[in-house]
């Protein structure tokens, strides 16, 4: 049984679809099927279920996904620890959109002084399936609120990296901001009121559709004036930069976005999310020092 092999299966079983696993590995479908048979042959079992021209991963292959990750991750420290980790390392990662408009730059920044030849890699995914991603040694680490904490398997190392609070958001062209000098402007409800907002249907971390004020603005209390629904969080920043619609986005962002901060000040309410990253810790390894640093 081949490392090469176990790491070819994890992005088989990822995808279940031999050529779109191999124009990920960039490779050739026939390649993959010699290397899943030379697989199945060392175990002397069957890891997929073929069902005509489709391949879906059956009971066994999903109990090697989570050992195949093992192995081919203390496979990767090992090769980092004895022989240097090699030109085109990988760091993969799985996190919310919304965290990965706040955190890609800072994890790239850290990937960069500890690991100049490496590429990080972004997938976009609600904290649920960032976790099974994880597990299945789809990606290295996910970046996930703690309100998952309870879905993390006991074998994984966890680390709070900080907390998020929602903050008020306009753009300094904005009829809140424009000719005010203070920073943050402060308002209050009665007038933050009168102005439209964009706002998200879906949870931005969880993904859940909750309706308006899944945002984490407590619509029941303070029902806003909502101009734009969209769940993009993308395209929800670029409402904000444009003058006319304020949002309720993660503090960090506000400067990302060259947005400015909004403070409501008779309002008893805040939104504040904790944050956690979550890997497979070898307590050594290149992974392990670069989620100290973050």
């Amino acid at each position: 049984m081949e490392i090469d092999d176990l790491e070819k299966f994890l992005v088989i079983a990822a995808t279940e679809n031999l050529q779109r696993a191999a124009d990920r590995l960039d490779t050739s479908a026939g390649g993959l099927s010699k290397s899943l048979r030379r697989l199945e042959t060392a175990l002397d079992t069957r890891l997929f279920d073929r069902v005509g021209k489709q391949i879906r991963v059956n009971d066994a292959g999903r109990r090697l996904q989570r050992r195949a990750a093992e192995i081919v991750a203390m496979a990767q420290q090992t090769r980092a620890e004895f022989g240097g980790l090699a030109r085109g390392l990988e760091c993969r990662v799985a996190a919310p959109a919304m965290l990965q408009l706040e955190w890609s730059r800072r994890i790239q920044q850290c990937l960069a002084l500890q690991q100049p030849d490496a590429r990080l890699s972004m997938t976009s995914a609600y904290e649920a399936l960032a976790l099974r991603m994880l597990v299945r040694g789809e990606v290295d680490f996910a970046l996930v609120t703690d309100a998952v904490a309870a879905q993390i398997p006991d074998d994984m190392s966890v680390r709070s990296v900080g907390s998020t609070t929602m903050r008020v958001a306009a753009a300094p062209s904005h009829p809140l901001v424009q000719g005010r000098r203070e920073r943050p402007v402060e308002v209050t409800t009665e007038t933050i009121l009168r102005y439209p907002f964009a706002a998200p249907r879906i949870s931005p971390f969880c993904g859940e559709e909750r309706g308006i004020g899944s945002d984490g603005w407590r619509e029941d209390a303070l029902p806003r004036k909502i101009s734009v629904v969209v769940n993009d969080y993308g395209v929800l920043c670029s409402l904000v930069q444009g003058g006319q619609l304020l949002a309720y986005l993660p503090e960090q962002l506000l400067n990302e976005i060259g947005a400015v901060r909004v403070k409501v000040v008779d309002c008893p309410y805040q939104c504040t999310e904790e944050l956690i990253v979550v890997w497979r810790g070898g307590g050594e390894s290149w992974l392990d020092s670069l989620l100290q640093a973050l």
